[in-house]
């Protein structure tokens, strides 16, 4: 016997659901697909610019963009981490090239160009120094803008408009904004360099400040790499801590 012929069943589609199956995207054939392979790139493009660095006692983790580098931080035997962020003023030029460059294990450096002139940031997490320190360098003068301050809702201290002070129970963690030549301004929050071609800032923490006196971590740079002067050289501070084999020889 030969089965009768069953005419297929059509089902009514309205214009408006025609025109929205027309303009579905073929990925929705694949919900859970499309789903995991969006997850992985949303989650490969959020961790692309985060550096970790690290040493014995402090690590790092870093957010560098052309505009913001944020620093994570957290000392040895401290359970809560220290967000330190600096913003990057450009002034009527148009930032132009960013590149972070390869990292080493205790460093990152980026460059970018404003107008004719190349900037050079440098971030070093130094066992040797025992701290870090972000190094900003032009290649002419008066074009270094930036404004430093703990992410934190604590409250902190100003001293001597080039230190930021945050304390804690948890943790402690103490901040110096030392440009070459020229000067710097607070708000009570903030601290801001305008105009200048090199800059050096030194960032320390500790979980117990009575046991390691972060606050004198100036003071320790500058007996170790230029002894006997007050205030020290912050490029020599700075040349000494990023090349500690050098430093060792003398």
């Amino acid at each position: 016997m030969i089965a009768a012929y069953r005419k297929p069943r059509v089902t009514a589609v309205t214009g408006k659901e025609s025109m929205r199956l027309a303009f579905q995207p073929k990925s929705s054939i694949f919900p859970t697909v499309t789903a995991r392979a969006l997850l992985f790139i949303t989650i490969l493009l959020t961790h692309t610019n985060a550096q970790p660095l690290i040493t014995p006692r402090i690590s790092c983790e870093i957010e560098n963009t052309v505009k913001t580098t944020l620093l994570t931080a957290k000392a040895k035997g401290a359970d809560t981490p220290v967000r330190f962020r600096i913003d990057w003023l450009s002034g009527n030029e148009t930032p132009e090239n960013f590149r972070n460059h390869k990292a080493m294990p205790d460093r990152l450096t980026s460059t970018h160009r404003l107008g004719k002139t190349t900037l050079t940031r440098t971030i070093l997490v130094s066992e040797s120094a025992d701290c870090i320190l972000v190094h900003i360098h032009a290649d002419q003068p008066g074009v270094v803008h930036f404004n430093a301050r703990f992410d934190s809702r604590k409250p902190v201290k100003i001293q001597d408009r080039r230190q930021i002070i945050l304390p804690g129970k948890e943790i402690h963690a103490h901040a110096w904004i030392i440009p070459f030549e020229s000067d710097v301004s607070d708000d009570g929050k903030t601290i801001t360099l305008s105009g200048e071609g090199e800059a050096l800032i030194i960032l320390n923490l500790a979980p117990e400040p009575e046991k390691l006196p972060i606050s004198r971590t100036l003071t320790r740079l500058g007996a170790k790499y230029d002894p006997g002067h007050t205030p020290p050289n912050p490029h020599l501070i700075w040349q000494g801590a990023l090349n500690p084999q050098d430093s060792a020889k003398d």
